[in-house]
This record gives C-alpha cells, structure tokens and sequence, in this order.
C-alpha cells in the first residue's frame, strides 16, 4: 500500500466520520501511516511530530531537531510526495505550533484527533497489505533469530539484567527496538507473569520475552531454556501450553471474534487440567502498531480478518508459548519461526503446529 493510498484512506474515514480535519500525534499511526519511525522516546505514544490531514492539505507539523532527520532518515522520497507542505517550528517556541496548525484549518469546522478517531485508525493500520508482507516476514524472522541466539548465549550466573542486555543488543544489531524486554529466571519464571529484569542470578532456567519493533511494525516472541535435565514435571507444562497455543491457533481465522476465541481459550485450558491458569495473565491478540491492539477478553465482539498479525501467549506456572502470525483466508503464517530451535508438534486436523520446546542447554 503506498502513501497515496494510506491517504486516500484517511480521506475516506474523514468523510465517514463527518469530520474536516484529523491530527494525527500518536506513534502507532504516524508509524503505519509513514513507513518509518516516528519516536524519539520509545516510551512515549505521542509521537516527534504531527500530522494534519484535511481533504486538500497534508501538512507535517515538527519542531527542527527533528525535521531534517525524519525527511532525510525516515521518510521516504514516496511518502514525501504525499505531502503538501511542512511547517517546522523552533524547539524553544512551543507556542508557535498551534499557530501552524491553525493556518491550515481556516476553511475546516470540524476536526478531530487521531485518539479521538482510535476505532477506525486501528482498522486500517492493522491490516497489514501484500506490499509489507515481505517486511513483516523479515520483522519476524529477525525477532525470532535475536530472541534464539540470546537464549543459545546465556550462561548460568548471568543476572536478569544481564540477559536483558543481551538480548536488546541481538535486537539492535538486527535493526530492532526491543520495545518490551522481559527476563525471568528460575522461580521467577514460576512467579512473574511478565518478569521485568532483576538481578537475580540464573542457575537453571529462565524464561525471555521480546516484542521487537520496526519503522512502527512489532513482532513478539518467547523463549525457555534449561541447563541440564529437564524435570518431567516443567516438560509436562510445556506440553500442555503449547497444546493449548496450536489450539488457539487453529480457531484463529477471518471473522472469528475475538470473544470466541476467549471462550475456546478458557475450554483448552480445562482440556488440559489447568481450568485457573487463564486468570493470571492474559492470553493475547490482534497485534501490529501496539504490543496488543486488542486483548481477546470476554465480550469482546472485534472480528479479526485477513492480513492482521495476532500473537498469542498462553501460560501456565514456569511455561509460555508466544510467537506471531499473520492471518490469511487460508492457512496462518507463523512470522517468528525459524527452524532453528527444538520444537514440539502438535497435530490437529491433519495439520501439525511446531511450537518451541524448552531448549536443553
């Protein structure tokens, strides 16, 4: 989908909306909507620069630290076309932005913030088209590449933090922001569902979590792994999860809802001996531009459709299974799969699901 595109379809939701004007701030759509990155502070939504769009103009609104960066580094020469003019203000005169934004809205009456408009932005930022399929499969193979070799490279007497940093640099030397970057080891990987690092020392096991991101895009993944002999009980968990993960991938399909997916959830955890476990984390959901657009809750009516990327994460005590997949009409594409760690088969339908085991070390 090229930028003209992208901006025809927000014409489009202007006219839908009976709205003259959007602003767009917020980095998951100014992400989508321009190719590249649009943050300078990772944790922050809003992002380093505004967009207006009305039914004439599309206006960049950026202070000039940033400017020559995201024309030069970010944007591309494409996207760059699709704009009718820029309007850069000095990073001392904050004042001066509103002013900017308002010489183009005199022959608007109604405009809106992206924020305001989040429902219908989320539904054309989160179909990923056929022209970024190709980057999306690289997203994800590179994520499941820098999360695998972390957990081949971690040695015992490694702190949480310590693994942590080992990971976000396999990241960053793939040209991914490890947006979330989760480590627990040992009984804490039986105690924290989402494990920020510690300095606690691995002596046997440990569980890593990535959600990588790229130019706006995000890939998520886990993985275990354990010095020496596995305990029967820890393969058992692992097992049963990631049963219950082929199973949620299987029931992922166009226009199945969210809430069905939930209540087929809480089923396979029943199947499975573990009726609770569902209640202590969530289990995931449609993904793309955020780390979960939507989490499958109960009453949630979202229907998913093809080209969405959904990442699910079942969990029981100690175990998880996590990778992302791109919807398709027909079979469902695993983004973060690599074939290069051990993995468990699951088979269902005459289709079999390959699902990371725990890795011996």
């Amino acid at each position: 989908m090229n930028s003209f595109q992208r901006l025809a379809d927000v014409r489009s939701l202007l006219q839908r909306s009976n709205t003259d004007a959007v602003l767009m701030t917020l980095q998951k759509n100014i992400s989508w909507f321009t190719g590249g990155r649009s943050h300078v502070n990772i944790a922050s939504e809003p992002a380093c620069c505004s967009i207006l769009i009305t039914r004439i103009h599309c206006v960049i609104v950026i202070n000039n630290i940033e400017s020559g960066r995201l024309l030069e580094e970010e944007m591309s020469s494409e996207f760059a076309k699709a704009v009718t003019s820029w309007e850069i203000w000095s990073w001392h005169e904050p004042g001066k932005k509103e002013a900017l934004i308002r010489k183009h809205l005199a022959d608007t009456e109604f405009m809106k913030t992206d924020a305001q408009l989040e429902p219908e932005f989320l539904n054309l930022r989160s179909i990923i088209p056929q022209d970024r399929f190709l980057e999306m499969k690289r997203l994800g193979q590179l994520t499941g590449e820098a999360i695998e070799q972390t957990a081949t490279e971690i040695q015992k007497g490694d702190s949480e933090f310590l693994i942590a940093g080992k990971l976000a640099y396999r990241c960053y030397e793939r040209g991914l922001e490890p947006i979330v970057n989760l480590v627990a080891v040992d009984e804490r990987a039986y105690q924290r569902r989402h494990p920020l690092p510690t300095d606690k020392r691995l002596n046997a096991y440990a569980m890593v979590v990535v959600c990588a991101r790229k130019n706006g895009l995000i890939a998520s993944a886990s993985r275990l792994v354990h010095f020496g002999r596995i305990p029967d009980s820890l393969n058992e968990k692992q097992h049963a999860v990631v049963r219950i993960d082929s199973r949620l991938m299987h029931a992922t399909r166009p226009e199945t809802s969210l809430d069905d997916l939930f209540m087929q959830m809480k089923q396979f955890y029943r199947d499975e001996g573990f009726p609770e476990e569902y209640q202590n984390h969530h289990q995931g959901g449609l993904t793309g531009y955020a780390t979960r657009e939507k989490l499958a809750v109960s009453g949630e009516s979202y229907k998913l459709r093809a080209g969405q990327l959904v990442a699910w994460n079942p969990s029981i005590a100690g175990v998880k299974s996590e990778d992302t997949l791109l919807v398709h009409h027909e079979a469902n594409e695993w983004m973060t799969e690599t074939n290069q760690y051990p993995y468990l088969e699951v088979k269902i339908d005459n289709k079999v699901y390959r699902r990371p085991a725990i890795l011996q070390r």
